[in-house]
């Protein structure tokens, strides 16, 4: 087995186990597994080991394979590098206004400013924006295919969370899920 063919298969499985995490929280939420409710647990330990092993090996695969798909366009350079950027400096804000405690999944206030005044997660936005932006850029079909199954654990993330942030926050988080969206669109008006 190749170096390439290691790597992806690694990285897929990472990601195949933490989409099956989300599953298993929504499933059965008293077996929640993201987020996580400790640091001390082995749901955070967990999480957090597949998520590096998942984001390196993202990044590895578009390089190992490198320039393999179709979109052989030199557009795709400033297309990738502008959504991976501006991606990552969205998920950068997210993370400095949501704070990295609450941010490792482990808790704490209701956060309505800075990039949380137009979506109630930002940092999956960011996110999905950078993979997006990186698989275009390394045009990788397996970039791509491990840039894809990246974005949905981001896409699937919120109705996970949800949940335990509606009751651990109460009425405020209610009221905040009402006015702002869960990824992108119209700000709703706040009810009288």
């Amino acid at each position: 087995m190749e170096i390439l063919d290691l790597v992806f298969t690694i990285t897929v499985a990472a990601e195949l186990l933490l989409g099956a995490g989300l599953i298993l929280t929504v499933i059965h939420p008293p077996l929640r597994v993201w987020p996580p409710p400790g640091r001390s647990t082995w749901q955070f330990w967990c999480v957090w080991t597949l998520t590096v092993v998942s984001a390196l090996g993202i990044v590895a695969v578009g390089i190992l394979d490198w320039n393999t798909a179709r979109l052989d366009h030199w557009l795709r350079f400033p297309l990738g590098v502008t959504l991976a950027t501006g991606g990552l400096a969205f998920a950068e804000w997210g993370i400095l206004t949501l704070g990295r405690h609450a941010t490792l999944g482990l808790g704490g206030g209701l956060v309505e400013d800075g990039p949380y005044r137009y979506t109630r997660n930002p940092q999956y936005v960011g996110d999905i924006v950078l993979l997006l932006g990186w698989a275009i850029l390394c045009n990788s079909g397996r970039g791509w295919l491990v840039s894809w199954l990246g974005m949905a654990w981001f896409a699937l993330a919120p109705f996970t969370e949800e949940p335990w942030l509606e009751a651990r926050l109460g009425k405020a988080y209610e009221a905040y899920r009402r006015r702002i969206p869960r990824f992108l669109g119209r700000r709703r008006p706040v009810e009288s």
